[in-house]
């Protein structure tokens, strides 16, 4: 149940990985150049809420084009279930890292901005997220029915930054349907 693969624009995302030294998440340097946002962390539940909190700081700081509060709601949601399965999923490799990204198409294009959200992780054997369903009883299991609510589309790829998959969702900026 996967939509189609992205297509990929290489000059969307950047491919400098931002590290701290603490094994805490970080962010660029201000005087880097906006390619979008990215947070590199180790794999763990406890920085989940740091790596929302610092793409929260980021939406709020979007100014062309901006950002719908409603918008960046999603968007924190999306980032979150979709951080949060890959951290259950890789949690049993010791090392493990997540690379979070976001970017923006370019305002002024003949359709409708979309904010990219993609999380890489490293899982190994060629396990990829599935939609499942959950019973009113279940206490996990959700995660990819919310991002597929909310997302205008999402998908599963192979990761181009770590030996795991990306998943990705897209959300529209505009609350008008994009033209075709």
């Amino acid at each position: 149940m996967y939509a189609a693969p992205a297509r990929r624009d290489p000059a969307s995302a950047s491919s400098t990985a931002f590290t701290g030294g603490s094994g805490y998440p970080s962010v660029p340097p201000a005087n880097f150049p906006d390619p979008g946002w990215q947070l590199r962390f180790p794999a763990r539940e406890q920085n989940i809420a740091r790596a929302r909190a610092a793409f929260t700081r980021w939406l709020g700081e979007r100014h062309d084009p901006p950002i719908p509060s409603a918008t960046a709601d999603d968007a924190v949601l999306l980032l979150s279930e979709l951080a949060t399965n890959a951290v259950v999923h890789t949690r049993c490799l010791p090392e493990a890292q997540l690379v979070c990204r976001a970017t923006v198409t370019p305002h002024g294009t003949q359709a409708a901005p979309l904010l990219r959200l993609e999380v890489h992780d490293p899982a190994r054997g060629g396990e990829e997220p599935q939609l499942q369903r959950s019973e009113a009883a279940d206490e996990s299991g959700r995660g990819l029915c919310i991002v597929a609510a909310l997302a205008a589309e999402w998908g599963v790829r192979a990761s181009s930054v770590t030996t795991g998959n990306t998943v990705w969702a897209t959300l529209r900026l505009s609350d008008e349907p994009a033209s075709e």
